[in-house]
């Protein structure tokens, strides 16, 4: 941290400087313009002395062009990497603690952005109670595939953002009855069968007999109760008492809270046929309802599994795993009492970042005492971060260019004052000396 706050202040003090050199060059500018084109703007009187000759065409042409290009060159961005310094605090902070570099010595000198690729993956927290204990389970995917950037122009701040904003969760499907609600500023698009759209929603209920395929969404929560001939009973009587429920709703079964982060879009059909006609129900703006072709109240006391096909496979992971080592007694009494599963999508950052380092006398590296010693270190490392939000976690670090001592001699030094008697014979072949000429 102490690193990042130094590399800013010195650029607060170049970025100050190079305002001053503006000031200054503006000035001139205008100063020397308003004498070769004798502008009025400041007048000019002369003692004793007859005005200076007149200045050439050519003249003053060059010197107005020298003067634009100090300009320009005076107002010039700074270099892009100086931008996003506090985007790499940690990075630095991880580095310096690996390498037990003292933190106040080191700076950013520059970041390599051209190679840099991404890519993404699907993290999986599961927070199961069984009896009184909560347990915690965290599964991930293996990166699909890495990304690099074409034709992109920006500092590390950009990129991140740019990376950060293709972020989303893979395509699922789900089947109900459920209930999809999105959380946030954002807003659900539906695509029915026969090309109906809704936007705009913010809930959308969805009845046993269709699936619906979920693209787009950055983060998704489940509540999951294995058990739903108890919590059917308990959920109607409750809803009941604070309002009208859905109409399929109060006749049929309860519905698997689905809530979801992101401008997601929704697909929706039947899923014995695909393209038949699909009911709705608008009671208020921004829900609808998906309504059944029937009412399926024989399945009241059916033990329905978790809608999302990803979430079921993880789910009897865990039952397994607890029923090895809860022997007998998950059969008498059931395994899981409920289960909240978090669906998150995450991106890996790829990139070179180059250290530098100040050599005092307490952190030398390590040279034969002939050699002269160097004062500054620069080391290339090869970072994989992960992206949280504008902020980047470190999580690979590795030397790829280590640091290699250059001893420099003059060269008028190498063949003085030697003697020949000190250089061992050298012997050729009779035929190197001889001229092989064929008449």
């Amino acid at each position: 941290m102490l690193a990042v706050v130094r590399a800013k202040e010195s650029f607060a003090i170049i970025e100050a400087k190079r305002k001053m050199i503006s000031r200054v060059v503006r000035s001139m500018a205008v100063i020397l313009c308003s004498v070769l084109t004798r502008s009025p703007l400041t007048p000019l009187t002369f003692r004793h002395r007859p005005p200076p000759p007149m200045i050439s065409a050519a003249a003053s042409s060059l010197l107005v062009s020298l003067l634009l290009l100090l300009l320009t060159l005076a107002s010039s961005s700074p270099p892009p990497f100086n931008a996003s310094l506090h985007i790499l605090q940690d990075v630095v902070k991880a580095i310096s603690s690996k390498q037990k570099w003292d933190g106040e010595s080191v700076t950013v000198s520059e970041l390599d952005l051209r190679r840099a690729r991404y890519g993404s993956f699907q993290r999986y927290d599961f927070r199961v109670q069984v009896g009184k204990a909560d347990l915690f389970f965290k599964f991930s995917d293996d990166v699909a595939g890495w990304k690099k950037f074409r034709n992109f122009e920006g500092d590390l701040g950009d990129l991140v953002k740019f990376v950060s904003s293709k972020s989303a969760v893979g395509s699922f499907k789900a089947e109900g009855p459920l209930e999809l609600r999105v959380d946030g500023d954002h807003d659900l698009s539906l695509l029915l069968p026969l090309n109906t759209t809704h936007g705009g929603l913010r809930r959308v209920f969805v009845s046993e007999g269709i699936t619906v395929e979920v693209n787009g969404a950055r983060e998704v929560f489940l509540f999951y109760e294995p058990d739903l001939q108890t919590s059917d009973n308990r959920t109607v009587t409750n809803e009941a008492k604070s309002g009208p429920l859905p109409n399929f709703q109060t006749r049929c079964m309860p519905l698997f809270p689905i809530h979801i982060i992101g401008p997601a879009s929704v697909i929706a059909y039947r899923t014995r046929n695909r393209g038949a006609r699909i009911e709705t129900h608008s009671p208020t703006e921004g829900t609808i309802e998906l309504l059944p072709e029937k009412c399926y109240s024989h399945n009241l006391h059916r033990k329905f599994s978790c809608p999302i096909n990803s979430l079921s496979t993880r789910i009897a992971t865990m039952e397994r795993v607890l029923m090895s080592l809860k022997g007998d007694r998950a059969h008498q009494k059931g395994l899981l009492d409920f289960v909240k599963a978090n669906i998150k999508a995450s991106t890996y950052l790829h990139f070179r970042i180059q250290l530098e380092r100040n050599l005092t006398a307490t952190n030398r590296v390590r040279l034969d005492e002939w050699r002269t010693r160097p004062g500054v270190e620069r080391v290339w490392f090869e970072v994989l971060v992960k992206l949280e939000g504008e902020r980047i976690k470190p999580v690979v670090v590795k030397k790829v260019r280590p640091f290699i001592a250059v001893d420099t001699v003059d060269w008028n030094s190498l063949m003085s004052n030697v003697s020949f008697t000190k250089f061992p014979p050298v012997l050729v072949p009779p035929e190197a000396l001889t001229l092989d000429v064929k008449w």
